[in-house]
């Protein structure tokens, strides 16, 4: 059996006039040939004809943008739908997506809204029966029904308490139920591309994502900066305390180089036999350390 087909060839006759003289014979012409028990497209029959005369007041309109317009949801749309997704689970079809879609068609509704209408519904069902079960609930019997009677008249009880039943708040929408709504009602608005404006959204995050990691590599490369200066800083400091050394090494040398002269020249000045005796004396405690050309770095006695 196939209420899918069943239905959407309904809807086609309806729509194009083709049913017939008789309502009923049509009806079980389909229910006969999809393999229906009897009577179960009348509920599918009724509805559809509604809609299709809700639908002449948009007789220009194409069947897209009847679909756009914002149309009030209906009691009779409502319980078609449910109706229609609990006969189709129970043929075997579990893919609940293809079955919005299905119900959209038939209705003339966009998927965005028959897909927010059935989960709103769903969600508020679900939070009443969570606040049910959270509450008190009395039931009382019949008389024949007591197992026992008393055989006394207490009369009336005074200052009997009332039960109050306390139903927790409702919670914020969803993020599911804010996107579908939003979506639905872009949709419905005139110039707006919604597939042009999530895209664009989407490359302004993305930008955002672009832009957040230049930020850190900039201050990476900031940190970086600031260890190589404190590492060239160090550098410095210690080149100039070797630079303080070397010169006051070469202070002394030139003092001993100075000292040096100072000797050679009181050496000129001798005779020669007392330069000869100096030259004895001098050379067994003289030492001394010359360079590569011949110059003297130390002198010392």
């Amino acid at each position: 059996m196939s209420l899918k087909a069943a239905i959407f060839q309904m809807k086609e006759s309806i729509m194009n006039q083709e049913v017939g003289p008789s309502e009923q014979d049509f009806i079980h012409d389909l229910e006969s040939k999809n393999g229906l028990r009897a009577g179960s497209l009348i509920f599918y029959y009724n509805n559809i004809v509604m809609l299709s005369m809700n639908s002449s007041e948009y007789a220009n309109q194409t069947h897209d943008d009847f679909k756009k317009v914002n149309r009030k949801w209906i009691k009779n749309e409502i319980e078609f739908m449910f109706q229609y997704i609990k006969e189709r689970q129970e043929e075997g079809a579990l893919n609940i997506t293809e079955i919005l879609e299905e119900v959209g068609h038939l209705l003339n509704r966009g998927y965005q809204s028959v897909n927010y209408k059935y989960y709103s519904i769903i969600k508020a069902k679900a939070k009443e029966e969570a606040a049910n079960q959270n509450g008190y609930q009395f039931i009382t019997i019949a008389e024949k029904d007591v197992p026992v009677l008393a055989t006394e008249d207490i009369g009336d009880m005074q200052n009997t308490p009332q039960v109050h039943q306390i139903t927790p708040a409702q919670d914020q929408d969803d993020l599911l139920d804010i996107l579908s709504g939003l979506i639905t009602n872009v949709q419905q608005l005139p110039g707006i591309n919604l597939n042009e404006l999530f895209r664009s959204l989407y490359h302004l995050t993305n930008m955002a994502l672009q832009n957040q990691d230049a930020v850190q590599q900039i201050e990476s490369m900031k940190s970086e900066i600031n260890l190589e200066k404190e590492a060239i800083r160090e550098q410095l400091k210690k080149k100039e305390q070797q630079f303080i050394q070397e010169k006051k090494r070469n202070d002394e040398l030139q003092l001993e180089v100075a000292k040096l002269a100072n000797e050679i020249t009181a050496f000129n000045q001798l005779g020669d036999a007392a330069k000869i005796q100096q030259l004895k004396s001098y050379n067994q405690r003289l030492n001394y350390i010359i360079d590569s050309f011949g110059v003297v770095l130390k002198v010392s006695g």
